[in-house]
């Protein structure tokens, strides 16, 4: 089982630390965002970076901006159609480089710590019981990247250091369906199998 991650999803773990760019909509349609921020950027960075939704009904979702103008006091970022239309109240971030190699750096972690325990990551039967582990890992993975000074005072060595905690508790305190004897189906004795509890063991 390859466990993904969007961008949006990424960067929802710490806006501020993660994204490039944070800022609000004041307009928008299904194919485009208006915003009085942002009005500066340049045309030929900006076309082909990543716009992500972190909220509203569009959230956790990823585009690449395909076109942006600046003019009458307002941006606009044009992408590809979404199911629903932006609106005032959306909270976006814009990403130049996307994150899917730490996402799948992450999913491959994860797999390895899960068979040193003593399972077959492709055995548990719904992805959102790992989607929590899968996102600290790739969210420390990215912070131990940006490190700079391995202390204190250096902002990513000290969310490197959370994520990774919070990783490790959540592994070993994991509550998952898992099919352990391959039948494609859950029994009784393996619904809400608490797989950090009984890891150790196997």
């Amino acid at each position: 089982m390859a466990l993904t991650l969007t961008n949006a999803e990424i960067i929802e773990a710490s806006p501020l630390l993660l994204a490039d760019v944070v800022s609000k909509a004041t307009d928008g349609s299904t194919t485009t965002l208006i915003t009085h921020d942002l009005r500066d950027l340049d045309e030929y960075s900006i076309i082909g970076a990543y716009i992500c939704f972190l909220d509203g009904d569009n959230k956790g979702v990823d585009r690449i901006i395909t076109d942006y103008s600046s003019s009458g006091g307002v941006a606009t970022f044009t992408f590809d159609s979404l199911d629903l239309p932006i609106d005032n109240t959306t909270i976006f971030a814009i990403m130049y480089l996307s994150y899917k190699s730490a996402s799948d750096r992450a999913n491959a972690v994860l797999t390895n710590d899960l068979k040193k325990k003593g399972f077959d990551i492709n055995f548990f039967l719904n992805p959102a019981d790992l989607k929590e582990l899968h996102l600290y890992r790739t969210v420390a993975h990215i912070c131990l990247a940006k490190t700079q000074d391995r202390n204190d005072q250096d902002t990513y060595w000290v969310n490197y250091e959370t994520y990774m905690e919070m990783y490790n508790t959540e592994l070993n305190t994991l509550v998952a369906d898992y099919d352990s004897d391959e039948s494609g189906g859950i029994s009784t004795d393996e619904e809400d199998l608490n797989i950090g509890q009984i890891g150790f063991d196997r």
